[in-house]
């Protein structure tokens, strides 16, 4: 994903915030903890409890710089031999070793021995494939019942537009605590979610400091490998952001309307000559046209085609910069688009958003942490673009940004003067992009034994982009070899005699269908039976998921994005041949919600001739759904999943 960096100065470093003498952080003396416990029955079968975790940041200005200490403290109980090998190693977060104050850990057996780990007790690795280094604590002696209890304090810029703490995981906590310390003219908001309960504000909790405190008992765990699933939108969460400067008179800092009027200005600045000129240049080889989809599509393609990407490039100074360099940051390519789009007349909003896997976008608290992606999007032709996306064409854009709340941000005159107005509103996925079409011919005319299968699969949206782009990012041999891969997906043991593409490259994303057709023979999926046959039908759809949890959901159902599949399977029999068992295809699995079809799994059949003809459609016309439908959305998973195990007898008439 591909994250924004704030084009406001940094509010916190600066003097006329902080306004006060250099202050020594609170908890430099920290120890460990030595209170007791008790667990909860309900929580003795868990493989690991962590007893205590709190977390401290104080926000301090010492010589003529701002500063957070963070302290986390967390104490856990190893109850399971997995949780054993799952704390064998203790890593010491990345980035931390230049600005790490303290580092402690230790061992408390059950015996009530402790032991102290050292220095000398951190160890590192490599991960090659990454090229990145890991120091960890290595931990023996491990036993069920022992206490694993660490701490850690460190220095770092300070984190006021906008922070998040996940509070809920796989293993439950008992007892929870959050302090902010900071300036007593200052006054931090907070927001709490999914039970998180909320924080309270301490005005002199401490010598010319107040401080926000939460403490919360009893956290239970959540499941961390529920599929389809949206783990970090539904855990207890804390969200926090600097909101007041009491001697400034200065209140909710960090809001959206001045986040979307520096973005604005930034963008919008009035260019120079030289800058003028380069944009002029640049634009003149681009196909104009009325119809303004085409005119969008004409815009982005030049300049994907031309600007690299590239996340860590600082060197342009100016749009010429940028054209000149061809290539650029986010900051210069959302700059490069937004003045091309003003010198060719199309209408646009910027919309800022986030990964709803990653970061939640609560419009109800106002931060920075909701500004994290950005998209361009066209009121003429209700599309998006995604710029730092090279493998993307409108309408096509990150799937996980869609479903979810963005500010958009539009030009308005008033008075002959141009404002930025900003409006949070849903993002809506691509319109007619969400059908793959199958159509699948097996043909026994010619011999039963040796059945000649052909399919033409057209993958639509979201499908086609995992393939569709692959033409113009890979060697022919590559490319050959996924094409390869896909068909062995759908034939699975025949044996294939061609495949071919169509709609290949980024020039069809979001445009058309891409197509693969398949040729093969299917005689490894037909076996003797006595003086009958049977043909594993199912497999000709591809392989698929399956859901088949013993345990309740906990978790909402939450999907990429909605899709739907619509099959043709043909059998051509020969004229002395029929099918035994066609009711074998009829199969019907729905799911409503509030009054609505949502998802189904529909299957049937009719014979015509001597072909059997089978139509099945599979629709999931939704983003997220509660874990009180789960139970029938299984059904209609699985209705899938039977149908890929399917086999029909071929007999003799």
């Amino acid at each position: 994903m591909i994250k924004i960096k704030s084009v406001l100065l940094t509010l916190f470093i600066s003097v006329s915030v902080w306004n006060m003498k250099a202050q020594k952080f609170e908890f430099k003396n920290y120890e460990f903890s030595t209170a007791e416990y008790k667990i909860d029955p309900k929580f003795q079968k868990e493989e690991e409890i962590i007893l205590e975790r709190h977390i401290k940041s104080e926000f301090v200005f010492e010589d003529d710089t701002a500063s957070e200490y963070r302290l986390v403290h967390e104490k856990k109980l190893i109850n399971s031999d997995n949780a054993i090998e799952r704390n064998n190693k203790v890593y010491i977060p990345a980035g931390m070793n230049d600005n790490l104050i303290a580092n402690k850990l230790r061992v408390i057996l059950k015996n009530g021995k402790i032991i102290e780990l050292k220095q000398s007790d951190i160890k590192e690795e490599i991960d090659e494939q990454r090229q990145t280094k890991y120091n960890y604590f290595a931990v023996n002696g491990l036993e069920k019942g022992a206490i694993i209890e660490k701490f850690h304090i460190i220095k770092k810029e300070p984190e006021i537009s906008g922070s998040s703490l996940k509070l809920q995981s796989n293993a439950p906590v008992l007892r929870t605590t959050i302090e902010l310390i900071y300036p007593e003219r200052l006054l931090f908001s907070s927001a709490s979610y999914n039970g998180f309960p909320k924080a309270e504000s301490k005005l002199k909790s401490y010598k010319e400091k107040n401080s926000l405190f939460v403490e919360a008992f009893n956290i239970p765990s959540i499941p961390d490998n529920e599929r389809q699933s949206n783990m970090l939108k539904n855990s207890q969460r804390f969200s926090y952001k600097l909101d007041e400067n009491i001697s400034t008179n200065t209140k909710n800092i960090h809001n959206h309307s001045d986040y979307a009027k520096s973005l604005y200005e930034a963008y919008h600045r009035e260019l120079s000559k030289a800058e003028e000129k380069a944009l002029e240049n640049f634009i003149k080889k681009f196909q104009k046209t009325s119809d303004p989809l085409a005119q969008i599509q004409n815009i982005e393609k030049n300049i994907k085609e031309n600007i690299q990407y590239n996340r860590y490039f600082s060197a342009n100074e100016n749009l010429a910069d940028i054209i000149k360099n061809k290539q650029g940051n986010l900051f210069d390519l959302l700059k490069l688009y937004a003045n091309a789009y003003k010198k060719m007349n199309v209408p646009y909003e910027i919309v800022f958003t986030t990964d709803r896997f990653q970061n939640i976008f609560d419009p109800n608290f106002e931060s920075y942490l909701n500004f994290k992606e950005v998209l361009f999007y066209f009121p003429t032709a209700d599309v998006y673009v995604e710029p730092g996306a090279p493998a993307y064409r409108t309408p096509m854009f990150d799937d996980q940004f869609a479903g979810n709340h963005g500010l958009f941000v539009k030009t308005k005159t008033f008075g002959g003067i141009k404002v930025p107005v900003s409006e949070i509103k849903t993002i809506e996925f691509p319109k007619n992009q969400s059908m793959s079409v199958m159509d699948i011919h097996v043909d026994f005319s010619n011999s039963v034994t040796d059945p000649a299968l052909a399919s033409k699969i057209k993958f639509n949206g979201y499908e086609s982009l995992n393939f569709q782009p692959a033409k113009d990012f890979s060697d022919p041999t590559e490319y050959q070899e996924m094409l390869t891969f896909i068909a062995k997906n759908y034939i699975f043991e025949s044996e294939i005699a061609s495949v071919e593409a169509k709609n290949e490259g980024l020039e069809f994303v979001g445009k058309e269908h891409f197509v693969i057709d398949v040729k093969a023979n299917a005689k490894d999926l037909i076996t003797k039976a006595g003086n009958n046959y049977i043909f594993k039908v199912g497999e000709v759809i591809g392989k698929q998921m399956e859901m088949y949890e013993e345990k309740e959901r906990v978790l909402p159902i939450e999907i990429d994005n909605p899709h739907s599949y619509d099959r043709t399977i043909t059998l051509t029999l020969p004229a002395d041949y029929k099918i035994k068992n066609p009711e074998v295809f009829n199969m019907n699995q729905s799911l409503t919600y509030q009054g609505k079809v949502v998802a189904d799994f529909i299957s049937s059949y009719e014979i015509k001739g001597n072909q059997l003809i089978v139509k099945n459609t599979e629709h999931y016309e939704f983003v997220e759904l509660p874990a009180s439908v789960y139970p029938q959305y299984q059904k209609i998973i699985n209705a899938a999943a039977d149908f890929n195990k399917l086999s029909v007898i071929l007999e003799k008439k």
